[in-house]
């Protein structure tokens, strides 16, 4: 019976041309609609790849510099440039992963004609704080027409023909515009133009590089509680004191412990100020060149004009690093810091010291380590981000006071528990209400609608031992990975929320109220001033931007170093300070406004407060 049906099988298989043992194989292939194009032409592949008793598993697209995988073919897109590209497909089986290859060169033709940008503005004396009309004067060939612009007033976006712009900032601001055309040409003009002071207007005080060597990645100034004094660090490993006048009084070495990397490009955190005067910095460094028995420290400097002398030094630990993102945070007892890489000595990230003699009280490990910051609340509870660990991430953990220790909530117990506050800087409003920026893992909201949410819990209806449930939570656009973003709150619960490529202002229901796109990108947190208004720096264009509460529009930019990696600070008197980078060397600038103060009973700044210490409410 059995060779019966053996023969009847191979009859079948004559018949039908397919034997048991026929070989897979796989053709890559695809055409497009055209050999040549000219720049702007819209440029369109068809994938013929084929099979043979089997199926295409995986299509591997190589062009223009990306690389895609998709069965099907491409979107039709355009090419700005001229030139000759390799395209590539390769195509793979679903048995015996066979792989087939395909290749061709397509020609895009440049004829050289662009569009001519130019412009001019009326009246020609720029004032600040007076409006300003621009006027396009771009040219373009006959049969062609300029179909869109692109307008850069300094760090300030339009899009319009012939904008008017009202300066906020004098001084020296480029004023750039790119044309386009609708053969998809470009060109660009900028003029650099010169702003006259007014009343209300953005400027530079004075300026001051404080370190010979090292960078500037998110460290940010911090200023005595009166504003006379203005303390800055960089990756030099050293924390500087300035007058409010721009005098360098002392400078401390931080770098005492053997801590490597010196001068490079690592992060360094934030120095933050005790309502005493006290200075407290933390470095550390977990790359292959750490000390394995030491290369982490934690400061006590005496602060003001007589200051510079060390109160007291402890040791975190060895291969312990400092992200830049925090400042310690500095309560009536404790100072607190909070490591992302734990000390091989005891592998707890998060720590709490005597501020008094720098002895450690508590210590203890946050979950898939930590790339945030924290905060201390007055009633004894300390709020600590985690990071991402396998994908996945813990929220913010709530340290519940306990005689002389603290009980941490269990990770289903945190606040925003399976998204990741990454990076980023918590803030508290006057109401005990918790804003917690987050990149998005998908626990609320898919992650293919939005990258980054802001999470809203009471504080006062959290309990020890419960679940606690968001006030609300809501998508913003951007961004926010492991870049020190973070967000502040005014005192009427407004919450202003800073990603890559925009500012986003939140109500106290949890609405987006505006979003405002970034001209190049942002970095750090944003500040308010005691008028409301709001600021951020933009790191690409080297500039501190003023932003209208109520609408978000951007209305003054002022550039001051080449790159601005760091969160502004409004001091008690009004003055900004912004620390970055300008000719090679870490730099802090002062900068003056119209405002007179950060905005009071509010979450106004990184830290809360100039002095940075994460302790209000």
């Amino acid at each position: 019976m059995k060779r019966i049906l053996y023969v009847v099988v191979a009859a079948i298989c004559l018949l039908t041309g397919c034997a048991p043992d026929d070989e897979s194989w796989v053709q890559a292939g695809f055409t497009t609609d055209k050999e040549s194009y000219e720049i702007g032409d819209q440029i369109t592949l068809t994938n013929t790849s084929t099979a043979g008793n089997a199926q295409i598993a995986v299509c591997k697209w190589e062009f223009m510099g990306k690389v895609m995988y998709d069965l099907a073919s491409p979107a039709p897109f355009y090419v700005n440039e001229g030139g000759e590209y390799l395209f590539r497909l390769t195509v793979t089986s679903d048995r015996g992963a066979i792989k087939s290859v395909f290749e061709k060169t397509i020609k895009i033709i440049d004829d050289g004609i662009r569009p001519i940008a130019d412009f001019s503005w009326s009246p020609e004396q720029i004032v600040a704080g007076e409006e300003i009309t621009f006027t396009d004067q771009s040219k373009v060939v006959e049969g062609r027409e300029i179909v869109a612009r692109e307008w850069t007033f300094g760090a300030i976006l339009s899009t319009e023909e012939n904008p008017k712009i009202t300066f906020g900032s004098h001084g020296k601001i480029n004023v750039s515009l790119t044309v386009t055309d609708n053969k998809k040409r470009k060109d660009t003009k900028t003029v650099t133009v010169e702003v006259a002071k007014s009343a209300g207007s953005l400027g530079v005080l004075w300026s001051h590089p404080y370190d010979e060597q090292g960078t500037v990645i998110h460290t940010s100034p911090a200023t005595s509680s009166d504003g006379q004094y203005v303390y800055v660090s960089s990756s030099n490993y050293n924390l500087v004191c300035f007058s409010k006048s721009g005098d360098q009084l002392w400078k401390f070495d931080c770098g005492q412990n053997n801590e490597p990397n010196r001068g490079s490009s690592y992060q360094h955190p934030t120095p933050s100020v005790d309502s005493d005067g006290t200075v407290y910095v933390a470095v550390g460094d977990n790359t292959s060149a750490a000390d394995k028995n030491k290369s982490a420290s934690l400061y006590a400097i005496a602060g003001g004009a007589d200051g510079g002398a060390q109160k007291w030094f402890t040791p975190i630990g060895a291969k312990s690093s400092m992200r830049p993102f925090g400042a310690p945070v500095v309560t009536d007892r404790y100072v607190m810091i909070l490591t992302n890489s734990a000390p091989s000595t005891d592998g707890k990230h998060f720590r709490i010291y005597d501020k008094t003699s720098g002895s450690l009280k508590y210590a203890e490990k946050t979950s898939s380590g930590t790339y945030g910051g924290c905060v201390g609340l007055k009633d004894g509870r300390i709020l600590v981000n985690t990071g991402q660990s396998g994908g996945r991430s813990y929220g913010t953990h709530i340290f519940f006071p306990n005689g002389g220790n603290w009980n941490k909530s269990t990770n289903e117990q945190d606040y925003a528990p399976s998204d990741q506050p990454n990076g980023s800087q918590l803030a508290v409003g006057a109401d005990g209400k918790v804003y917690i920026l987050c990149h998005n893992l998908g626990a609320k909201l898919s992650t293919t609608d939005t990258q980054a949410l802001v999470y809203c819990y009471d504080t006062k209806n959290t309990i020890e031992g419960e679940v606690p449930t968001p006030e609300w939570y809501t998508a913003v656009k951007g961004s926010n990975k492991q870049t020190g973003y973070g967000l502040v709150v005014d005192d009427k619960g407004v919450v202003y929320v800073a990603t890559d490529q925009y500012i986003s202002a939140i109500s106290s229901t949890g609405s987006i109220l505006w979003e405002t796109a970034v001209a190049g990108t942002a970095y750090g947190v944003p500040a308010i001033d005691n008028e409301g208004y709001i600021y951020y720096n933009d790191t690409d264009k080297g500039s501190l931007v003023k932003l209208e509460p109520s609408t978000g529009q951007a209305i003054a930019s002022l550039q001051l170093g080449t790159e601005l990696k760091s969160s502004p600070t409004i001091s008690s008197d009004g003055i900004i300070y912004v620390t970055g980078m300008l000719e090679g060397k870490p730099t802090l600038f002062a900068v003056e406004g119209a405002a007179t103060g950060y905005a009071a009973n509010a979450w106004s700044q990184m830290g809360g407060n100039p002095s940075k210490n994460g302790y209000m409410y």
